[in-house]
């Protein structure tokens, strides 16, 4: 079965950082919603960082166990806007 969504290789989670920390720091707002696998709701309080990337990540499913779990993520500031063409 292939794997859907965002790859999670190279993920760095930072020590010590808070889900309100990390979120006000990068504008994130921490979501709610259920579970792919078994429809338990989940929600992202997990900081991680990839590359230009800052985000939150549901922890694996209490109920299921399933790691595929929901994230939301904004791109750094430093790293410019995808959209204005500089890259």
């Amino acid at each position: 079965m292939a794997k859907k969504g965002l790859p999670r290789e190279g993920w760095i989670f930072p020590v010590g950082e808070t889900v309100e920390s990390w979120a006000k720091r990068y504008g994130i707002e921490p979501l709610t919603c259920p579970c792919p696998r078994c429809g338990v709701d989940v929600t992202t309080t997990v900081p991680f960082a990839k590359k230009t990337l800052r985000g939150l990540v549901a922890p694996p499913c209490e109920k299921c166990g399933n790691t595929s779990t929901p994230y939301c993520m904004v791109r750094a500031a430093w790293a410019g806007d995808l959209l204005d063409g500089d890259l």
